[in-house]
């Protein structure tokens, strides 16, 4: 739910849902102080349950998505970042139609050219050129995807959960209720983004993919699964990849109901880091390049209720964690070994 770059932004629910309470006002920016790992708040736009946002490459525009049923004709929205007008953080841009339920991740392709979004209740994957100047301009493309996995209850239909950029005209989207991150490469012959299922990402039946990541050089990619809290390593083999191993995030003894999160990797590309909701906790793998193996090292308590989301900084010296439940942030300092040791929320 973060973006970590000159400034931190967070979002905060702001209107009650099935599943949420929301208290906050939507997007909080935060000075933050790379030295002691401080957060200072500068100031909040307002925007209704932002679930999750991203950033231009360039650092001028950020993006928010509304998470709403449909039926309450959720938007899209654009805002420049730290305009010269204005003594705000953001300024707003402009917005668009998002024709999807509970859409809950977007990304910006490598291209810079299009901003895709996931719908997670609706299953669908929505796409929106962005002009020179950071506007959005109206979808051109909606991917709707079909099917069921065996979880009766959390696949009964795909719910599209993460979108993850690759290369320069490609993009995964992970599908909870699939158990699979499905590839999509764009065709400049009709100017569309196409499905190459022969470089689909597929994990175990029931797992429920969620989230995943890339290894800095590329060759791995890391699946996290939210129905059994595990991580699916990936190798690249040609052209595509083949799954290599699978590991769970939670101590042999927990018997608590896995709620996989977030996962993010260490900018060294050695260390990778998952949230567990259900347990409240983060737990840090060791890669092993000559391996190509993943062990959990260690796990640890998340400062607060429900860790929604993580983040580390780009030069790997700080941890952030976001616990939706208990409206917090928690900020982890690196020590050796490259785990994190919390400094303060």
């Amino acid at each position: 739910m973060s973006e970590i770059s000159e400034s931190i932004y967070w979002v905060l629910y702001q209107k009650k849902t099935e599943e949420l309470v929301g208290k906050g006002k939507g997007i909080y920016c935060f000075d933050f102080d790379e030295v002691e790992g401080k957060l200072d708040l500068l100031d909040v736009t307002a925007s209704l349950n932002p679930s999750y946002l991203t950033i231009s490459k360039d650092g001028k525009y950020l993006y928010a998505v509304e998470e709403i049923p449909i039926e309450e004709s959720p938007k899209i929205r654009a805002f420049r970042i730290n305009p010269e007008s204005s003594k705000d953080s953001l300024a707003f841009i402009d917005e668009q139609e998002l024709p999807g339920s509970y859409s809950c991740h977007l990304a910006i392709a490598d291209s810079q050219k299009y901003l895709i979004v996931a719908a997670y209740m609706s299953g669908n994957v929505l796409v929106y050129p962005i002009d020179d100047n950071g506007e959005l301009l109206p979808l051109n493309q909606n991917i709707i995807h079909y099917g069921i996995g065996p979880n009766t209850i959390r696949q009964e239909a795909p719910h599209v959960h993460m979108i993850q950029p690759v290369n320069k005209n490609g993009f995964y989207a992970v599908d909870l209720g699939l158990d699979t991150a499905r590839y999509y490469e764009f065709d400049q012959s009709n100017n569309k983004f196409m499905s190459a299922p022969e470089f689909d990402l597929e994990i175990k039946k029931g797992a429920g993919a969620r989230h995943m990541i890339f290894h800095p050089n590329g060759s791995y990619a890391f699946v996290f699964s939210e129905l059994t809290s595990e991580v699916f390593s990936f190798k690249k083999s040609g052209e595509k990849m083949e799954l290599i191993q699978s590991i769970s995030s939670l101590p042999d003894e927990v018997k608590t109901i896995p709620a996989g999160a977030a996962i993010k990797m260490h900018p060294n590309g050695k260390y990778l880091y998952v949230s567990n909701r259900g347990h409240n906790s983060i737990s840090m793998y060791k890669f092993d390049r000559e391996t190509e193996k993943l062990t959990l090292v260690t796990n640890i308590d998340s400062g607060g209720k429900t860790p929604r989301d993580i983040s580390i900084d780009p030069l790997g010296n700080w941890l952030l964690v976001a616990n939706q439940d208990s409206d917090n942030i928690v900020v982890f300092k690196s020590k050796p070994r490259r785990w994190f040791a919390k400094k303060t929320s």
